[in-house]
């Protein structure tokens, strides 16, 4: 993504962004930090078998990093950033992301077979956005959340201006240009995914309507297995936080293609 137009996404981000959530948790945010294995050493002497003879059992003796080093090590991680609030978020937004990016082809029976929604670039970003925006809903209770969120929607539009490059466009002005029409799009989304969980169902279903469901031929039945979808995965999310969060570790289920009573 250029220079310019990371500053366009980030500075739109910060500045339209309606961050209503359902509910709020405090959970204090825990700093990863490198898990020393202990060093273990087996000496095996050779013995002769004859009848007599003892056999020697292996030594095993263990051997761990002094406390000393151990503070050194953590004080040059620390000095180089290694464990900043920046380079945290920054390293657990690819995971994050990933796990979002990936429900599209993971489950492209319910999307494209059950949903009707075609399979394209549109359909892959429109997915990609409701998974997207239920993350950022978890991630405003967090303490960090607002960083983690510019995070994991700068990786969002990186993988989007690749997967258009992927499709043969190479102009970085024609780029731009669709980046800022799906930048425009994600804000719609997210401020009307927004109202519609503060609201009701109806107003969920209107939102998805608009954003998901344009381009395709679908019912009403579609329509509510998508809410449903997402009101559950909107209360799963709660147990990924802290330190999780920070190890970048999150999971959306699979779609149910029943109403559930």
């Amino acid at each position: 993504m250029s220079a310019l137009l990371r500053r366009t996404v980030n500075a739109s981000l910060t500045k339209n962004i309606v961050c209503r959530s359902i509910t709020q948790h405090n959970t204090s945010m825990s700093v990863i930090r490198p898990t020393y294995n202990t060093i273990r050493w087996n000496t095996t002497d050779s013995v002769t078998n004859k009848p007599g003879s003892a056999t020697t059992q292996p030594e095993t003796t263990e051997s761990k990093y002094s406390e000393t080093t151990k503070k050194v090590i953590y004080g040059l991680a620390r000095a180089m950033g290694y464990y900043s609030k920046g380079s945290t978020a920054i390293k657990a937004s690819h995971k994050l992301y990933n796990e979002c990016a990936m429900q599209m082809d993971l489950n492209k029976d319910f999307y494209i077979k059950e949903c009707n929604l075609p399979d394209n670039f549109q359909s892959w970003f429109s997915v990609t956005q409701v998974h997207v925006w239920m993350l950022m809903v978890h991630l405003r209770a967090e303490k960090q959340g607002t960083l983690y969120i510019q995070e994991v929607v700068n990786r969002f539009f990186e993988d989007a201006e690749a997967r258009i490059r992927q499709h043969g466009i190479s102009q970085q002005k024609v780029i731009d240009s669709y980046i800022k029409d799906l930048l425009a799009q994600f804000h719609g989304g997210v401020v009307a995914y927004d109202e519609g969980m503060c609201k009701d169902d109806p107003v969920l279903a209107a939102a998805l309507w608009r954003n998901l469901f344009a381009i395709s031929s679908n019912n009403a039945t579609d329509l509510a297995l998508v809410v449903q979808h997402i009101r559950r995965q909107l209360q799963a999310l709660e147990q990924f936080g802290g330190e999780k969060l920070n190890a970048g570790i999150v999971q959306f289920e699979k779609p149910d293609t029943k109403l559930l009573a």
